[in-house]
């Protein structure tokens, strides 16, 4: 699905991806010492009204990040941080309506 119909990995819109990716990488460095992966999943667990956030994952070794998240969180300003990046890197966001089924017509029986 990737190369073929998911519009985030195709140009222009993946290299603004990876280039926000980058930028936020180095602002989790930067003020907490930690990676993109942890910033993304502590500002997903900042969240009002979230309580968990599922890690997949395939193999053991990619669960050891999960220790990285806990102990620290965000504040008003890392998330105003992180909406400057996003918006600043990303002039068209993609969004899950790709993913939507087409639009059927609906058949009227007279």
């Amino acid at each position: 699905m990737r190369k073929t119909s998911d519009p985030k990995f195709q140009q222009p819109h993946f290299a603004e991806y990876l280039n926000a990716a980058s930028k936020l990488d180095a602002y989790a460095r930067e003020h907490f010492g930690k990676r993109v992966i942890h910033l993304a999943v502590r500002w997903l667990l900042d969240q009002p009204g979230v309580g968990i956030a599922l890690w997949g994952a395939r193999r053991p070794e990619q669960l050891a990040a999960i220790k990285e998240v806990a102990g620290w969180s965000l504040t008003k300003e890392d998330f105003t941080a992180v909406d400057a990046i996003l918006r600043d890197s990303i002039r068209d966001p993609v969004g899950p309506e790709f993913m939507a089924p087409p639009d059927r017509q609906t058949r009227r029986v007279a």
